[in-house]
């Protein structure tokens, strides 16, 4: 039995992450930990996810929230997971963070704990998409020549960071396989008199509705066009890839770990 608290607990993603908890046999929800001042601090945590009530608590206090957890699942925002890494080092919690948006000094907070602690660090926690990334580089690494590039990622109309997470993700990947710097040769949105260049990666970000999340990416030649679709139908399947990532997590030592290694390690 491994033992779970969520951090962000009030959020869309962590009233997931609960129910996907409850709904596990192999795992318990011992604490959830919300912002100073939200209006779920001092509810029930099984009442706030809908699955009625457990007897626990949220709370604002993140000590409280992990003092009998195994690992903490945090889908929070970039400035609460970055506050929170010395709480986390100071109680060695193993976390599996899937918060994203997060900036390259926010990135570098990650790998500092990840110097004491475990951390499961993804920007998506979608089994599918993670299984795309490996089929793209092999893909990529194919077409390296001659073929055009083009990354579109669309998402409801609340999502803050853009492009995705994941549609950056997508761009490292296929630069690693191709060649270059993927900061060199991404190029977001078009405008004005900008003829695409060789080697260019263009990533799109659409926002609008209720889309929880679709990514396409194309690989186009003089003569043919090849397309890779993921579409998220609910965000059930981050939290179930979230809870699955908190269980490979338990027991193993202070270092960062990602998808690729929880895949592997069931293969």
């Amino acid at each position: 039995m491994v033992r779970v608290a969520v951090h962000g607990a009030a959020g869309r993603m962590g009233r997931e992450v609960i129910l996907a908890a409850l709904g596990a046999s192999d795992v318990e929800v011992v604490g959830a930990a919300a912002r100073p001042g939200s209006a779920s601090v001092g509810q029930d945590i099984g009442e706030l996810a809908g699955a009625g009530r457990i007897g626990i608590a949220v709370t604002d206090s993140l000590e409280k929230a992990v003092e009998s957890a195994d690992v903490l699942v945090d889908f929070s925002t970039p400035e609460a997971i970055t506050s929170a890494w010395p709480a986390l080092v100071g109680t060695g919690t193993p976390t599996v963070s899937g918060t994203t948006g997060l900036s390259p000094e926010q990135l570098l907070a990650v790998n500092d704990a990840a110097g004491s602690i475990p951390v499961f660090h993804a920007p998506n926690t979608s089994v599918g998409v993670n299984l795309l990334l490996s089929l793209l580089s092999q893909a990529a690494a194919a077409m390296s020549e001659g073929y055009d590039i083009e990354i579109v990622e669309t998402h409801h109309r609340n999502k803050k960071d853009a492009p995705s997470g994941t549609a950056i993700r997508i761009g490292e990947v296929i630069a690693e396989a191709t060649g270059g710097e993927y900061d060199a040769r991404a190029v977001y949105g078009r405008e004005g008199v900008a003829p695409r260049q060789p080697g260019e990666i263009g990533i799109h970000a659409l926002r609008g509705g209720a889309v929880v999340g679709e990514h396409r990416i194309q690989f186009i030649s003089d003569n043919e066009q090849i397309e890779f679709v993921h579409t998220t139908f609910s965000r059930r399947t981050f939290a179930d890839g979230a809870i699955r990532a908190a269980k490979f997590l338990a027991g193993k030592p202070a270092g960062l770990y990602g998808m690729e290694q929880m895949l592997l390690e069931r293969m």
